[in-house]
C-alpha cells in the first residue's frame, strides 16, 4: 500500500489515492501509530491535508490538497456540495426501478449507527441500476449530501442493503454456493468449510469531480473497481444472470 503506484492522479495542488478496503483514511484517534492514507501522504507531501474521508471498508478515490493556498479552494467545494461523488455498490435484491432519489434525514445515534429520523440532517442520494441479477443489483450511487453511512442507510431504506452490510440489514457475505446452488458447489480437497466469495461492505468510491485550483476546469478522477468487487460482479454475471 505504501507504494506510489496507488496514486491515481496528481498535479501541483491535489493528489488522489485509490484507497484499498481495510485501510484508514485518516489516523485513528486512539492509535496514532496505526497506518492511514493520510500519514502516508504526509510522508511524501508534508503540507498535504485531507479534503474528505471514506469509510474503513470502502475503497476508492480519496483526495488531498497539497498546498495551504489551495486547501480552502477545494474544501469550500466540499462544504458547498459542488463536488460530484459517484460510488459503485452491490446490493441485495433485484431493484425493479431503473433509478431514483432517496430524500430522508439521517441521524447518528450514540452507538454510531445511523438511522432515518426527523431529528436528523437533510440527506439525499440519487441512484441508478447498472446491472441486475437474480437476487442482487449493481448500482451507481450519487450522494448529494455527505452524511455518515449515507448510501448504506438510504439504499437499505428502500429494501436493498449493500451486500455484506449486516449493520443495515444485509443477510451476510456472498458465497459461491449460493450462486451455483448447493448441489453444484463442491469444497476443495483441502477445505473444511466454504470461504466467502465477498465478505466486506460492497461500496467503492468510483469517481469524483472537482474544480481545479489553477485551471478552473473540472477534474474527473476515477478509480477502477477493486479485484474483490470485480470478481463478485463476474460471478454474479456467470451464475446469476437474469437472461439465462
Amino acid at each position: 500500500m505504501k507504494s506510489a503506484s496507488e496514486i491515481i492522479f496528481e498535479n501541483e495542488t491535489i493528489v488522489a489515492i485509490n484507497k484499498p478496503s481495510g485501510i484508514l483514511s485518516v489516523p485513528d484517534r486512539y492509535n496514532q501509530d496505526r497506518f492511514s492514507i493520510s500519514n502516508w501522504i504526509l510522508s511524501i507531501h508534508p503540507a498535504a491535508r485531507p479534503l474528505h474521508r471514506i469509510d474503513f471498508e470502502t475503497s476508492g478515490v480519496l483526495l488531498f490538497s497539497k498546498t495551504p493556498e489551495s486547501f480552502g479552494w477545494y474544501s469550500d467545494q466540499f462544504e458547498n456540495r459542488t463536488v460530484a461523488k459517484f460510488y459503485h455498490a452491490i446490493t441485495e435484491g433485484r431493484i425493479r426501478e431503473d433509478e431514483g432519489l432517496v430524500d430522508q434525514p439521517l441521524f447518528t445515534q450514540t452507538n454510531g449507527k445511523v438511522i432515518i429520523s426527523k431529528r436528523g440532517k437533510d440527506s439525499r442520494t440519487k441512484w441508478r441500476v447498472l446491472e441486475r441479477y437474480l437476487h442482487h443489483s449493481f448500482v451507481e450511487a450519487n450522494p448529494l449530501t455527505g452524511r455518515t453511512h449515507q448510501i448504506r442507510v438510504h439504499l437499505s431504506s428502500i429494501g436493498h442493503p449493500l451486500l455484506s452490510d449486516e449493520l443495515y440489514g444485509a443477510s451476510g457475505p456472498l458465497f459461491l454456493s449460493s450462486l451455483k446452488g448447493r448441489k453444484k458447489y463442491h469444497l476443495g480437497k483441502d477445505e473444511e468449510s466454504e470461504k466467502p466469495l465477498f465478505h466486506r461492505i460492497a461500496l467503492h468510491a468510483s469517481r469524483i469531480e472537482i474544480i481545479d485550483y489553477f485551471s478552473k476546469e473540472t477534474l474527473g478522477i476515477e478509480a477502477p473497481l477493486p479485484k474483490d468487487m470485480a470478481v463478485a460482479i463476474q460471478k454474479l454475471r456467470q451464475y446469476s444472470s437474469i437472461n439465462k
